[in-house]
């Protein structure tokens, strides 16, 4: 099977590497823009977005009505692949570029295009998701966050957790539930909601592998009669479950993390002063996963590419993703001595590898979905 890109998805590779070659500060590595990034950090991927979109490389694969160029998913992907590799310097950009805009794009009213569409084309603009709760993780359709109706505007109360980014974002993509009397998967609804509303407190949350100390760490979101007009509301109110399933299709294989351990894993096999059977065994496997996992990513690009809708392929790659990380974590532990050097590009690798499994969906969940959409076994309750 031939894996070679495009020539003109390899000259783009080859730009964008050369372009991070030149820009990128001295001090920024693959681990500057993971769980302990903090102030220094988030300026500088605050102002490398608009540099990006100027040279073309941070929507390349929208429309141009839309600030794009009408490049294809291979190269928005491959693009996606070296920016991850190198410590992901667009920041929280990746999510209004792979998954907010996009929806945005099928769902929104003109308006909304016009703002939401050029702010993040631009780079100016900055979305952080509002989905789990406390009580609705890995069952998101039991949410109960609402946002009632009046008149003009929605009210909304209840409680948002393990939210990325509340603290430097614009705005919040937020799935609530705008019908109270619906349960399950009716009656949910999403909100453009901005974070400077009254009403809305943002709490960090402590935790043992460091997230909550930078910028972008994990927070809880708590609405005490937030008032938002109506004009917040992408797509049909009370259908907004449709828009999240969308949106989440594409964030399953939003961030190729293999590509970070891919380079990890090479760097600490071409340093070694030796390399014993044990190691080329374990290194070996660690690096078959990534490449498994690229295989497997690439493979809902290309569905994506031909405008196939998206299936549960997405869900297969996204956990072969998860295990491809925690091999390649499993790998650094057993022979890298930077692993136990608290924030070497290393450690953070390790500990970016805990939480893989839950964050854009558990493992769990993803397994019980493969297994009733591809193998039509019972659905997990």
């Amino acid at each position: 099977m031939e894996f070679d890109w495009p020539p003109e998805v390899d000259s783009l590779r080859a730009e964008v590497s050369d372009f991070l070659d030149h820009n990128l500060p001295a001090w920024w590595n693959l681990s500057s823009n993971t769980l302990t990034a903090g102030k220094e950090h988030y300026r500088f991927c605050r102002t490398f977005g608009p540099a990006l979109a100027e040279r073309g490389y941070l929507t390349p694969h929208w429309p141009k009505a839309y600030g794009g160029r009408d490049a294809g998913s291979w190269e928005l992907f491959a693009l996606t692949e070296i920016l991850f590799a190198r410590g992901e310097p667009r920041g929280q950009q990746y999510m209004g570029v792979n998954w907010v805009g996009p929806a945005i794009m099928r769902y929104g009213t003109n308006a909304q295009k016009d703002y939401f569409l050029n702010g993040i084309a631009n780079g100016l603009l900055q979305f952080c998701q509002g989905f789990s709760e406390p009580d609705a993780g890995s069952d998101l359709a039991a949410l109960s966050t609402r946002a009632i109706r009046d008149d003009d505007q929605y009210v909304i109360n209840g409680q948002k957790t393990w939210t990325s980014y509340a603290l430097t974002a614009d705005y919040c993509f937020l799935l609530v539930r705008t019908d109270p009397q619906s349960t399950g998967r009716a009656g949910l609804s999403i909100l453009l909601m901005p974070m400077d509303v009254a009403g809305l407190s943002i709490r960090p949350i402590p935790n043992v592998i460091g997230v909550a100390g930078g910028e972008h760490g994990f927070c809880e979101l708590f609405f005490d009669d937030v008032r938002v007009p109506d004009s917040s509301l992408l797509g049909t109110e009370n259908d907004g479950w449709k828009v999240a399933l969308d949106a989440l299709a594409f964030e399953r294989i939003g961030l190729p993390r293999y590509a970070r351990g891919l380079r990890l894993l090479n760097a600490l096999y071409d340093n070694a002063d030796t390399v014993s059977d044990d190691m080329a065994s374990t290194v070996g496997q660690a690096m078959a996963a990534c490449l498994a996992a690229r295989s497997l990513n690439y493979r809902v690009v290309d569905a994506r590419a031909k405008s196939v809708p998206p299936g549960p392929e997405g869900n297969v790659a996204r956990l072969a993703t998860v295990w491809a990380e925690q091999d390649a974590a499993d790998a650094l532990l057993d022979f890298s001595p930077d692993a136990f050097r608290m924030d070497s590009v290393a450690d953070e690798a390790v500990r970016a590898s805990l939480p893989a499994g839950h964050a854009a969906g558990s493992i769990e969940v993803n397994l019980g979905l493969i297994a009733h959409r591809l193998l039509a076994l019972p659905k997990v309750r």
